[in-house]
């Protein structure tokens, strides 16, 4: 059996293989190839032009080319695998992502060459969950503000705020999205005896009250919520979920929390607010556009903590993905039932071969 493992500055090669050497054991032939653009900011810039506008737009490793071919497995991470490097996998039967997106796979022609693709979801859900809560503490206590001030000379006390501050206990956190890591924000606010309340149209009733929390409309969470923090995945249905609408209807002490995806919200709407201080502020790790240029609204607002896309980004996080993704293949060819495929037909797979 051969595997191609592509790695990349956040997810290096030798750290695939030792994944793939400790689940499918020796018997596997894996060959390495790293996804190296030229320095760390056109790897960002890539990434996230990938992540809005699709494999064709990277720039992945011609090496890649001399192994595809021939193998009957790929993982990686955030290369692009576009139509061209798909159709020349020949032999491949499986593309295992080492994230939950899937932007940087070419999926459709994936699924007419009868290859399976599998995210790996979950992956950095606990990154993300303590990064959340993080955010949220810091702009109620203006914590990363207070901390500038600090390094500029300034023993600053008061801010925007300082009307509202407050404890996080008794207060109200409305989950947009209840999916890996909505769940683990719930369990974790669950020690500052916070108020619950979900907004997710695919949850189970049953599980949100079981995390403690009770299912509402958007517009009830949006109106009653002292944070309104956003997990759920972008797509068509969701894109622009926060518009000018459910800003009107929230506190004016509310606080929005947003370490998902930027297009969750009307970004000009979520300005506009935070400029007239119909909202109490904001805590923003995710951008319309990446990085944001110099004269971005958030930089001159005293009322938004913003931080450069880090909510995923632990060794933690990366380090366990492919061990994840390769145990879940391991479940399914013992059991069936791959939950993690997404090719929007059946692709037939025989899963133990690999096993």
């Amino acid at each position: 059996m051969k595997i191609l493992v592509i790695g990349d500055p956040l997810l290096p090669s030798e750290r695939l293989k030792e994944a793939v050497d400790a689940v499918l054991g020796d018997k596997e032939e894996v060959f390495c190839v790293d996804w190296k653009p030229a320095s760390d900011e056109e790897f960002w810039n890539l990434r996230s032009l990938v992540e809005k506008n699709g494999p064709s737009v990277g720039k992945p490793p011609k090496e890649i080319f001399d192994y595809v071919g021939d193998v009957d497995m790929i993982i990686t991470q955030h290369t692009p695998l576009n139509k061209e490097i798909i159709e020349a996998a020949k032999n491949c039967s499986v593309i295992g992502v080492c994230r939950a997106g899937l932007e940087n796979v070419d999926i459709p022609t994936a699924t007419k060459m009868g290859i399976a693709v599998s995210r790996t979801m979950g992956r950095n859900a606990n990154a993300v969950s303590d990064y959340t809560i993080g955010l949220m503490l810091a702009e109620m206590r203006n914590i990363a503000r207070s901390h500038a001030e600090l390094k500029q000379g300034h023993w600053k006390k008061q801010y925007s705020n300082a009307a509202f501050v407050g404890d996080m206990e008794g207060k109200t956190v409305g989950l947009v999205g209840f999916g890996y890591i909505g769940h683990l924000v719930a369990r974790k606010l669950s020690g500052f005896d916070v108020n619950l309340l979900v907004y997710d149209p695919f949850a189970k009733k049953e599980d949100i009250e079981a995390a403690g929390g009770k299912l509402v409309s958007l517009e009830e969470l949006c109106r009653e919520s002292d944070f309104i923090s956003m997990h759920a995945r972008l797509s068509d249905e969701t894109r622009g979920l926060l518009g000018e609408k459910e800003f009107a209807v929230m506190k004016p002490t509310a606080y929005v929390i947003n370490t998902a995806r930027a297009g969750l919200i009307d970004e000009q709407a979520l300005i506009k607010a935070l400029e007239e201080k119909r909202i109490g502020g904001a805590g923003i790790d995710v951008y319309w556009i990446e990085p944001p240029p110099a004269d971005h609204a958030f930089m001159h607002l005293d009322n938004v903590t913003i931080t450069p896309h880090l909510a995923g980004s632990t060794k933690d996080a990366f380090n366990r993905t492919p061990y994840l993704l390769l145990k879940e293949l391991k479940r399914v060819a013992a059991e069936g039932n791959p939950r993690w495929i997404v090719n929007d037909k059946d692709v037939s797979v025989d899963y133990k071969k690999f096993f």
